[in-house]
């Protein structure tokens, strides 16, 4: 979900960064950052997603980061990245490896996949990446600004990916998702001005 960035501290967003990076390298187990191209499943995973959606999801390889268990799976141009927009991104990202520590393979096949259904109506999936777009909206918040949080385009996009085609139409409700957006803003911005930058938040970067 690229977008023009708010934040004015390229050296401090290079640090920050680096120290996610090595926090997640050293953590119990480990969080690898690979190449999606280079795996076989991935690109597997693009044209079947290209078929399935008929033709709506054909940017997997080229644009989007996927989480499977401690593998974040990343575009060919990942290194290019500015280091502020992979900040978050990896923020987000983290959010489903913990959904893999806490449901297990089984569990996130079943719920992120399946239930109710595959697409359409796929709560499931739709809950989970609500939680990981949550800590979307917190990243961008700590890194730019509460004003960046509550950027409109920031929401249409945001709700775009709930109700278009790049996660299989999972949840044909905009004003829901939409919804769940202003609910969670005012607690992000508590969190952020007592300093706590949300548990999730801490718990990546120690």
């Amino acid at each position: 979900m690229k977008r023009r960035l708010r934040s004015v501290d390229p050296e401090g967003n290079r640090r920050r960064f680096d120290a996610l990076c090595e926090g997640m390298a050293c953590r119990p187990r480990p969080v690898r950052v690979v190449i999606k191209r280079i795996y076989w499943h991935q690109r597997a995973a693009h044209h079947a997603l290209r078929i399935l959606t008929f033709g709506g999801q054909h940017r997997y390889l080229s644009h989007y980061v996927t989480t499977l268990d401690h593998t974040i799976y990343v575009p060919d141009d990942w290194d290019d990245w500015d280091p502020a927009h992979a900040w978050e991104v990896l923020h987000h990202e983290l959010v489903h490896v913990a959904q893999f520590e806490r449901l297990g393979w089984l569990g996130m096949i079943l719920i992120y996949g399946f239930f109710p259904l595959p697409a359409g109506l796929a709560y499931g999936r739709a809950r989970l990446e609500w939680e990981a777009y949550r800590e979307t909206l917190r990243a961008v918040a700590e890194l730019e600004g509460m004003e960046a949080a509550r950027d409109p385009a920031l929401h249409a996009q945001i709700v775009e990916r709930f109700t278009g085609p790049n996660y299989g139409w999972m949840w044909p409700f905009p004003r829901q998702v939409q919804r769940w957006i202003d609910e969670a803003l005012p607690t992000i911005e508590a969190e952020i001005a007592a300093g706590q930058g949300g548990a999730m938040s801490r718990s990546r970067e120690t």
